[in-house]
């Protein structure tokens, strides 16, 4: 006996089988088909850097041979693999895209700012490096009558961080010497003011909030903020000193601290975890 089915579609007698997207039909399509996928994971890397001004980027690149690429980013494997990408902007804003670029990008066992600052101590010489696993914000206070009162926040890097660099100093000395200039642990100071003043109240109070802090950035406030945020990422700071945050400050010394910085995260990388703060292993 036969039946007629009137069907409005695709009708299946269970004689073929179709896997995944399809369209049947004159002029039939799938449009998104590609949405339905699962995107591919990030690729591992050994270290993702942060670079915000062009002086420090070219500083990177030369020193760990990174090549750039059409999206943005320098890729080399110096010590397993390093991507570099260079924030957009200044300040806690810029380092913070940049990170969720890099994360986005690449599984970094660390994220490590890499570039130039102001230092306090006048016996922290131009040229000199500061390697930082803790950082205090100075952009969060209180206006009152008699001024405004700090109220600093502070980030510090997972312990294996802090491990990996105190082996490092350990090897290397306190300061570990390099060639005309020399490399020392400590604590940024940081948020999106520009200091270029002695006199300048976050310059004076910030060491009374901890006298540890020698030196300033804008960033390391950020990049301690996103990976907090991020479940406990690994990052540290690498600075630079190109001027001593006064009345004196100008740009004649970026392109020697920027260097410095740079030669110091190279000899560094030896030292950082072997796997992501996940347990992936690089």
């Amino acid at each position: 006996m036969n039946t007629t089915i009137n069907v409005d579609g695709v009708y299946n007698a269970g004689k073929f089988h179709v896997h995944g997207p399809a369209a049947f039909g004159t002029g039939a399509r799938v449009i998104g088909s590609e949405s339905t996928r699962d995107p591919a994971p990030p690729a591992p890397a050994t270290a993702g850097v942060i670079t915000v001004l062009p002086v420090e980027t070219a500083a990177v690149r030369e020193t760990l041979g990174l090549a750039p690429d059409d999206d943005g980013f320098y890729t080399g494997e110096p010590l397993g693999t390093v991507v570099c990408v260079q924030a957009h902007e200044q300040g806690q804003g810029g380092a913070m895209n940049a990170a969720r670029r890099l994360t986005e990008r690449v599984t970094p066992n660390v994220l490590i700012l890499c570039g130039i600052g102001g230092g306090i101590p006048t016996d922290l010489r131009l040229g000199d490096v500061v390697v930082a696993t803790r950082v205090v914000g100075y952009d969060l206070g209180k206006e009152t009558p008699d001024g405004r009162q700090l109220r600093g926040r502070a980030w510090e890097s997972p312990a294996v961080i802090g491990r990996a660099v105190d082996r490092y100093f350990a090897d290397r000395g306190v300061p570990a010497p390099f060639p005309g200039f020399a490399a020392l642990p400590g604590i940024v100071g940081s948020g999106n003011t520009v200091i270029a003043d002695e006199q300048a109240a976050i310059r004076t109070s910030l060491p009374e909030f901890n006298d540890k802090i020698i030196v300033f950035d804008m960033e390391s406030d950020g990049l301690g903020q996103f990976c907090h945020d991020a479940g406990g990422l690994n990052w540290l700071t690498v600075r630079g000193i190109s001027d001593h945050a006064d009345r004196t400050k100008n740009d004649d010394s970026h392109e020697q601290a920027a260097a410095h910085a740079a030669a110091v995260l190279l000899d560094l990388l030896h030292c950082l975890p072997k796997e992501s703060p996940h347990g992936v292993r690089r």
